[in-house]
């Protein structure tokens, strides 16, 4: 007996998909668990080794690994590793030092990626924003700034900025930047394939900082215990070589609207897997700026098919973690 159309797609794509909620969701609760065992530093470049061996694996099997980036992208190339790899890890991990910021904290405002995309579009790829998207990128921004200065518990009062949540302010740029600038390579390369080059540029990247950070890293990883190297393997495995696999796979499956919905979500659960596992305080500003960013983005993403067009093969841009 024949398997439903609708079947086949509940069990091939949608299934994954709330896997990869989860993933996303919880890599936000890991990197802050990691982080009592380990420097921002140590953390990025050891998930980055993590990853890297997946994707060489990848590579390798697929062949594309005889078919590197001509000599004439590296320059750009080099570029989106640092903005899609490099500065987002390295700000979002230094971020989650502070105590203030909570694993729910940093991903809302990782959320606002698109609300900055949108706002890119305009030059780089010649938008116009109308009313209802500008609508929606002012209250996006509005949300960031109650995220910023109501962060912590106390602030709830008074208008306190925190340096850890502005910290998290650029990888949400980075990621609208290598959304929007990677759209021309990500026509030539398959997207897994154009990850895969530009996550191995960025560790190539970050060997001076680990260099640099010597005797910190070394400390690091010969002081870890089993918990902080789980937080570690679960980061390189699971939201960053499983979780972009699932999600180019979807988009090949399903409307990229429909894919979006659902990444939407891990922010719920980086803010429920703080709250159960962390035991963080879900603070007044995490609920109304938090809020107010997801609802300025649903806006500012109705800006055309063109921009939409960006974020989709560039990955999930507003939640990954």
């Amino acid at each position: 007996m024949a398997v439903p159309a609708t079947n086949r797609l509940l069990w091939t794509v949608h299934a994954p998909m709330i896997l990869l909620v989860l993933f996303w969701g919880l890599a936000f609760v890991a990197i802050k668990a990691a982080l009592a065992s380990m420097s921002w530093v140590t953390l990025t470049f050891l998930r980055f080794a993590i990853a890297d061996v997946l994707f060489v694996a990848y590579l390798v099997k697929s062949g594309n690994v005889r078919r590197p980036p001509p000599r004439a992208d590296l320059p750009m190339l080099v570029l989106l590793a640092f903005l899609g790899f490099v500065g987002y890890h390295l700000f979002l991990n230094l971020g989650e030092t502070d105590p203030v910021v909570t694993a729910g904290t940093a991903s809302l405002i990782i959320a606002s990626a698109p609300a900055f995309m949108a706002l890119l579009a305009i030059p780089v790829l010649k938008e116009r924003l109308g009313r209802i998207q500008a609508l929606g990128i002012a209250l996006a921004f509005a949300g960031l700034g109650v995220m910023i200065l109501l962060a912590t518990p106390q602030s709830a009062y008074e208008f306190r900025a925190s340096e850890g949540a502005l910290i998290v302010v650029p990888p949400a740029i980075f990621s609208a930047l290598y959304a929007v600038l990677g759209k021309n390579y990500l026509r030539r390369f398959p997207p897994f394939t154009f990850v895969a080059w530009t996550l191995l540029l960025a560790t190539v990247l970050l060997l001076p900082l680990v260099l640099a950070f010597g005797p910190t890293f070394v400390g690091d990883v010969t002081s870890m215990g089993l918990d902080a190297w789980a937080a570690v393997a679960f980061l390189g495995v699971f939201p960053t070589f499983v979780g972009y696999g699932i999600w180019f796979r979807a988009l090949a499956r399903i409307p990229a609207a429909s894919a979006g919905a659902y990444i939407y979500a891990s922010t719920l659960v980086a803010v429920v897997g703080g709250v159960l596992l962390l035991q963080e305080p879900v603070t007044l500003g995490t609920v109304a700026g938090g809020g107010m960013i997801i609802a300025g983005v649903v806006l500012a993403q109705h800006l055309g098919k063109r921009l939409r067009s960006a974020s989709d093969v560039s990955g999930p841009q507003g939640a990954s973690p």
